[in-house]
């Protein structure tokens, strides 16, 4: 059977006011409700769409809502400009907050003039709530990407990358300034692992990972770059007191007793200090801390050297 053109207008309008799952709405000048689709008198928790004709948002929503709702389309209509693709947020309570994707429109009689305003709206609550859920889970798998799972310091892929961006930084810089690194490897590991155990050895090595964490100052940043290695990036600061750092590190592993089953063990650690030179590449700075922290382990270990 052919549709009859004559009342195609009205079988669109009853087929999007019963059926259509975003709000439709239109309203006078006065922003009060003219027609309505099924959907919106169900969110607002109206007995059908003819309940909400002749009223208002102030009927359904929070007076801080409907105001800001009135406000803008009283602006559509002194403008005859639409919003489009606006964003929402209705507060209900302490607990509960939706929001809304809308956009509105002049609403026109037939000689042009403006008589009121129309809308189309969609909750995007959860779907704001999936964005959000989904970017921060991207954020914690970052995160476990550069984070070593034993000692919960960063690993030895970011320890490159952050080297590798902080040299770019000081390297571009006009004025004074430095960055320094020390790196840190356990004395005699192999020979704890043998006495205590490879579950006591990692002990030891989060031991470690919380001394440094706890010496260090708030812009520096922490690493396990090996089996027995760590290493800390310092920010704006120079060899001598890097160095302080280093050895402040040191006693610290040094005085501080392990306590395993049945023992209490002790270790020791040995440091390297560099400060960045602009005039050297990467490799070179790094093969310098590595050649102070050689220096500590020849002169007896459990110290730092610059």
């Amino acid at each position: 059977m052919s549709i009859d053109s004559k009342n195609i207008e009205s079988i669109l309008l009853k087929t999007i006011g019963k059926y259509s799952q975003d709000t439709v709405y239109f309203k006078d000048k006065d922003s009060r409700f003219i027609w309505v689709t099924e959907s919106h008198a169900k969110q607002v928790g109206a007995k059908s769409a003819e309940d909400m004709i002749g009223k208002s948002d102030f009927d359904f929503f929070p007076k801080d809502f409907a105001q800001s709702a009135k406000d803008t389309e009283m602006t559509i209509m002194a403008s005859e400009q639409a919003i489009v693709n606006m964003t929402e947020e209705l507060v209900l309570d302490d607990e509960t907050v939706r929001y809304f994707m809308a956009s509105k429109y002049p609403l026109y009689d037939e000689k042009g003039v403006v008589i009121g305003t129309w809308g189309i709206s969609r909750d995007i609550t959860d779907h704001l709530k999936l964005e959000n859920d989904l970017q921060q889970s991207l954020v914690k798998l970052s995160r476990l990407a550069r984070v070593d799972d034993l000692s919960g310091l960063y690993n030895r892929r970011y320890f490159y990358e952050k080297l590798d961006k902080m040299s770019s930084f000081y390297s571009d810089r006009k004025e004074e300034g430095n960055f320094s690194l020390i790196v840190i490897d356990v004395d005699d590991m192999t020979a704890i692992n043998d006495r205590y155990g490879q579950q006591n050895g990692d002990l030891f090595l989060r031991t470690i990972a919380s001394i440094m964490l706890s010496n260090c100052r708030k812009p520096d940043t922490c690493f396990r770059t090996g089996g027995d290695e760590f290493a800390i990036i310092l920010p704006g600061c120079d060899k001598i007191p890097a160095l302080g750092i280093a050895k402040r590190i040191v006693d610290a592993v040094a005085g501080t007793p392990v306590r395993l089953d049945g023992d209490v063990g002790k270790i020791t650690i040995s440091a390297g200090v560099a400060a960045f030179d602009k005039d050297s590449d990467l490799e070179e700075f790094l093969a310098t801390a590595e050649r102070k922290l050689n220096k500590s382990k020849r002169n007896g270990k459990n110290q730092a050297s610059m």
